[in-house]
């Protein structure tokens, strides 16, 4: 599974979720992926010159943990994981497919895309008039409307039976009250969710 995030601590049990690399020594932590030492004392023991009012420091994050101050700890989890999930999401492009603008090459790159053994994942909008591709390949969502599909003359099935190696998403229950809230109406980045969540 891919990991968005870094999480140092002395505590023998991972209670922080697959989606982070939890480990014991700093040493250990995935490069360029924002990282969260827990507990103050092993923030001083790493960190010479660290400012306990300062909760980041030379770009790493760090937290009290529970038994140091519960309550800042449990708010710091909190914005720790929003960012780490907000810097994951933000690496996703995502290209509206224009196919009255697009040049005809770029339609037949598209066309190829789509029936390659790439392996996608797909999501239709509730009325099927939107289809979201997303290629972990290439980090990208591509999003195709259907309606100028059949607008202009090609059966929106046909575009569906053309897609090779796609999942569709139909349950969003992957999805919690605090994704959904750093979603927003940026319904492209559920594709890569369900590629890290699933």
């Amino acid at each position: 599974m891919e990991k968005i995030g870094n999480i140092v601590t002395t505590a023998k049990k991972n209670i922080h979720g697959e989606l982070f690399n939890v480990v014991h020594d700093i040493e250990d932590c995935i490069e360029g992926l924002p990282t969260l030492v827990i507990g103050w004392k092993m923030m001083k023991e790493l960190y010479n010159g660290v400012n306990i009012l300062e909760k980041e420091y030379k770009g790493v994050n760090w937290t009290f943990n529970k038994t140091e101050r519960r309550c800042e700890y449990e708010e710091d989890i909190l914005e720790f994981y929003n960012k780490a999930l907000n810097k994951y999401l933000n690496n996703i492009k995502y290209t509206y497919v224009d196919l009255i603008n697009f040049k005809l090459t770029n339609i037949k790159k598209m066309i190829r895309f789509l029936r390659s053994v790439e392996p996608k994942i797909l999501f239709l909008n509730k009325d099927s008039r939107f289809l979201f591709v997303y290629c972990k390949t290439y980090n990208v969502v591509f999003g195709i409307s259907l309606t100028l599909v059949e607008y202009m003359g090609i059966n929106k099935k046909k575009v569906l039976k053309m897609i090779n190696n796609g999942i569709l998403i139909k349950d969003l229950n992957f999805i919690n009250d605090n994704i959904r809230s750093i979603i927003g109406v940026k319904t492209h980045y559920i594709l890569p969710l369900y590629n890290i969540l699933q």
